[in-house]
This record gives structure tokens, C-alpha cells and sequence, in this order.
């Protein structure tokens, strides 16, 4: 009596293993808890599976990114006016593009035409129709081809169920790179367009597949890295049509612009080694700026409330060789995922296609906003089987990364969290890539 009277006083009367009481008590709370998360589970599933209600999210979504971007939209320094100018020079001047170019990087000016021929082919066909309406006919062009080649990669996920589209195209209307690039003319809808149409015939005709990628590969070169997402016995089809049509689209597209030694020598390498050595804005991020941002002590410029650009530093440290360090781990490990989630899935598709395409995203020394859309096809792929499989960590990661990109990089805490959110999707994409493997046909 005198033990246990001493052990309330000490309010130890649920610590002690021998007290009967305990185990009733843990299983209440396990029992409550379980209750709570079915709960939540059946509350989330009602949600989600209101058609009616997302198709009105969606509406409103729409509308908000509409007001959203009116104001913005193709703005005076546009991308769009150089590229079509690119294809006024090629109708009239085509040699003297690229030495123009190199002379003007040479003294200190990299804000020319450096994109490879066949970017500059593409704008002719515009640059032919009265100014500015060539412009805007491209910029709705580029914005037609990113639908297309987004309905074909709805159609290469193969997704059941009336509620899923709507949530499809909630996904797209929150992801900003998506209208950054159509917004200022860049060219990811024909990289999304011929992404998509490889990702719905890979299956059936790897050889076309390639063919697709090649052309996209001569357009900006990161799709070549599609290469590495398709199956064994598929492989030597879908490459060998990769590098043929790539090398045959550069070497044919080059002889009225002059050597590609030239290109490669006098604009390419100046300007990757130009941009090495300048102090990058707050739209430019990827893994390597994030690393030499938060540990090497880089400064990156920013407006402020007067619009002004001012020059920001995040950390006083400047720990550079451990930035290197891990910038060149942290790469190494996402093509080493890349190919690796590959191979665990099966090469499942459009899974493994999309997650070597978001390389585009995640490699390169500089990524501005419109860059981020080579995210995209993964984001949209790994949202959705999430939702179909009822994986709601992984709906939470992706959901919380597509709510970053919904602001621009300037106005967030550290610009850098782009690039987090982007390593966040590949991250759950490679944990859960044992779920994407296709079911094993017989017979």
C-alpha cells in the first residue's frame, strides 16, 4: 500500500511495466489513432473523387492564372522578339548569325542568339508573317504544342477513373514553368510536344520513339538523356534512331550557318565559361547554384521594393570546395537514381522517360524558370499514379512542391527552394519506383 501510494504521488503510475493499466491505455490511443487516419483516408478519397467538385477548382484555378498572367505576358525583352529575329537574319544573312554572336560574347555581351540551328529553322516559318504577329502566332503555337504533348502523356500514364483528368489539369495550371515558357516565346512546347508523342509510342515503335527524341535532342540537347529510360531489347532501336536523326537534323541545319567548330568554340564554350564567372538573378537556379548559395557563400541579385536589383547573400560563410563537393555528388546520385529507377521499375513508361527528361531540370549550372519544365512530365506522372494507387505521402511531396513553383522563385524565401521542390519529386520518384513496374504479360 505504502509502494503504490508513493508511486502516484510521483505521478509514475503508467511508467511502470507492471502496471496493468497501461497497455489498455496505448491500445485506446492506437485504436483513436487508427479511427483518425481511415477517417481522414475516406475524407481524402471523397475529395478526390468528386469530379464535379474539381472540375470547379478547377474553373477558378483557371481564372486566377489567367488574371495572373495577362499583365506579364509576352513583355517588351521577351524571348520570343530574338527568336524571331534569329529567323529574319536566316532568311537574309544566315553566315554571319553566329560570328555576330561571338563577337558580341567576346566583348562581354551574352544576350544573343546562341541556340544551334535547328532553334533558328523552327522561327523562319513566323518570321515570314507581318510583325508582331509572327510573334504572337509562336507563342501560341509554343502553348498548342505543350497541350498536345501533354494529352499524349495523359494517355501514355493510361489513368481510370472520371475524377483523374480533372486533377491532371489542376496539376498543369499550378505549375508556372509551364507559362513562363509559353508567356515570354521559349521553346518548350516543341521539347514537351515530341517528349510526349516518344513517351505514348515507346512501347510499340521504339525506333519512332528515337526518332521523336532526336528531334528534340537537336532542338536544346537534354532529351538525349531519354536514352537511358528505355528497355534493353528496345535500346538499340530507339538510340540508334536518336543519334541518327540528331546528327543528321545538326548536320544538315548547320551548312548555311557556317562550321559547327565555330559555333561550338566561338558561342557555346564562352558563353557556359562566361556564365560561370557572373553573378546569377533570382530566376536563375539549379543544384549547383543552390549549393553555392547556401554553402558557398555566392551572391545573387534580386529586386527591391524601390526596383532596384541588389546584390543578396544568403550565408556569411564561403565554404566553396565543400559546395563543389556536394554539388558534384548530388549530380552524380541523380543520374545514378535516374538510371537506376529505371532498371528497379522495369523501364515502365512513361515513368522512366520522364524521370531521365527532368535531368533537363536538375544538372545544368543554370536553370531559369521556364527550364523547370522539363519537371513537369514527372511531376504529372508521379501526382497521378500516387492519387490511383492511394500513396498520399507521395501526393503531399508533390503537392507541396507544385505549391512552390506557384510563386516565383524572387518572391520566396530562398530562391533556391525551386530547385529543392525539384529534387523532392525526383527523390519520391526514385523511393517509389518499384510501384511504377508493369505487370508481366503471359502467353
Amino acid at each position: 500500500m505504502t509502494v503504490t501510494v508513493k508511486r502516484l504521488a510521483r505521478g509514475h503510475q503508467f511508467t511502470d511495466r507492471r502496471d496493468p493499466i497501461r497497455p489498455l491505455v496505448v491500445e485506446v490511443a492506437k485504436d483513436a489513432q487508427a479511427r483518425l487516419t481511415a477517417r481522414l483516408r475516406v475524407a481524402a478519397g471523397r475529395v478526390l473523387g468528386d469530379a464535379r467538385l474539381l472540375w470547379a477548382i478547377v474553373g477558378i484555378v483557371a481564372i486566377e492564372r489567367i488574371i495572373a498572367e495577362l499583365p506579364v505576358f509576352l513583355p517588351a525583352g521577351a524571348d520570343a522578339f530574338q527568336f524571331i529575329l534569329s529567323g529574319q537574319l536566316a532568311l537574309t544573312h544566315p553566315g554571319s548569325i553566329y560570328p555576330n554572336s561571338a563577337a558580341l560574347i567576346a566583348a562581354g555581351h551574352p544576350w544573343t542568339i546562341t541556340w544551334p540551328p535547328p532553334q533558328i529553322l523552327l522561327a523562319i516559318p513566323f518570321a515570314l508573317l507581318p510583325q508582331p504577329a509572327g510573334v504572337w502566332i509562336w507563342v501560341v503555337t509554343d502553348g498548342v504544342l505543350a497541350a498536345t504533348g501533354l494529352f499524349w502523356l495523359y494517355r501514355a500514364i493510361d489513368l481510370r477513373g472520371k475524377s483523374l483528368l480533372p486533377l491532371y489539369c489542376l496539376v498543369i495550371l499550378c505549375f508556372s514553368p509551364l507559362f513562363e515558357d509559353v508567356r515570354l516565346g521559349q521553346r518548350g512546347g516543341p521539347l514537351l510536344f515530341l517528349a510526349g508523342a516518344a513517351m505514348v509510342t515507346v512501347r510499340s515503335h521504339p525506333a519512332l520513339a528515337g526518332a521523336l527524341t532526336g528531334i528534340g535532342t537537336s532542338i536544346k540537347f537534354y532529351p538525349a538523356a531519354l536514352a537511358m529510360a528505355v528497355k534493353p531489347r528496345q535500346w538499340m532501336r530507339f538510340s540508334g534512331a536518336l543519334a541518327g536523326v540528331a546528327t543528321t537534323v545538326l548536320a544538315v541545319s548547320f551548312i548555311p550557318f557556317g562550321s559547327p567548330i565555330q559555333y561550338i568554340t566561338g558561342v557555346l564554350l564562352p558563353v557556359a565559361k562566361g556564365s560561370a564567372g557572373t553573378t546569377r538573378d533570382c530566376f536563375q537556379n539549379s543544384t549547383p547554384l543552390l549549393f553555392s548559395r547556401l554553402l558557398g557563400g555566392a551572391s545573387f541579385s534580386e529586386l527591391n521594393s524601390s526596383g532596384v536589383w541588389t546584390s543578396v547573400t544568403l550565408v556569411p560563410w564561403h565554404l566553396t570546395s565543400a559546395a563543389a563537393v556536394l554539388t558534384y555528388v548530388t549530380i552524380a546520385a541523380v543520374v545514378g537514381s535516374a538510371a537506376w529507377a529505371g532498371w528497379r521499375s522495369g523501364w515502365a513508361q512513361p515513368y522512366s522517360m520522364s524521370l531521365a527528361f527532368s535531368l533537363g531540370a536538375l544538372v545544368p549550372g543554370d536553370v531559369y524558370t521556364y527550364q523547370f519544365i522539363a519537371l513537369m512530365p514527372l511531376t504529372l506522372v508521379l501526382f497521378m499514379k500516387a492519387v490511383e494507387q492511394r500513396r498520399w505521402w507521395i501526393v503531399g511531396v508533390v503537392a507541396g512542391a507544385v505549391w512552390i513553383f506557384v510563386s516565383s522563385p524572387c518572391t520566396l524565401v530562398v530562391p533556391g527552394l525551386w530547385t529543392i521542390a525539384g529534387l523532392a519529386v525526383f527523390g519520391a520518384a526514385v523511393a517509389g519506383a518499384a510501384r511504377f513496374k508493369e505487370p508481366t504479360v503471359r502467353g
